[in-house]
């Protein structure tokens, strides 16, 4: 059973991460590609997101008698990423899907450019490089398996967060 400030916790920083998400998609929407293409921009709103995160788990281990285990830590994370996620994909299918579908090409053209030239590093041929130019990035498809990728990925920060905050044992 997991303990009820580690789950009100993650859903409650799991809710702001995903507010966080949408209105950075918003603010991206609104600048062009003043922000989109800006790389700076993305590590901003990187940077924001494991704030929120290390405030979760500091917040929460003060909660738990300034004390949380590696696990508590853990799950709590888990839970906000998961959550964030989840409502980061319904916010962007439904955003770019049907309420500005005319900004949709932009972006996903954009974003297709960027994985060919990664995968074309990766030495990946024409015929593949041209499959993911036709790409749909905003199809629900597309959309939860990025979203289950981002999940892995925010795990293995996830695991280091918790690492570094979780509570020395007390040497007897």
């Amino acid at each position: 059973m997991i303990n009820e400030v580690i789950k009100k916790n993650g859903i409650t920083y799991g809710i702001i991460i995903g507010v966080v998400a949408c209105l950075s998609q918003i603010i991206t929407y609104v600048g062009g590609d003043n922000f989109y293409k800006n790389t700076l921009y993305g590590i901003f709103i990187s940077l924001i997101y494991w704030g929120i995160k290390i405030f979760q788990v500091i917040i929460t281990k003060k909660q738990l008698g300034n004390t949380i285990n590696f696990k508590d830590s853990f799950t709590t994370l888990l839970i906000s990423t998961s959550i964030g996620i989840l409502i980061s994909i319904l916010f962007s299918y439904i955003f770019y899907n049907f309420v500005s579908p005319e900004f949709k090409p932009e972006i996903n053209n954009f974003m297709n450019s960027k994985q060919v030239e990664l995968f074309k590093a990766m030495g990946k041929t024409t015929s593949e490089l041209n499959e993911l130019l036709k790409n749909d990035n905003f199809s629900i498809g597309n959309l939860v398996k990025g979203g289950l990728f981002s999940i892995i990925i925010s795990s293995i920060f996830n695991l280091i967060i918790s690492a570094i905050i979780k509570s020395k044992p007390l040497q007897q």
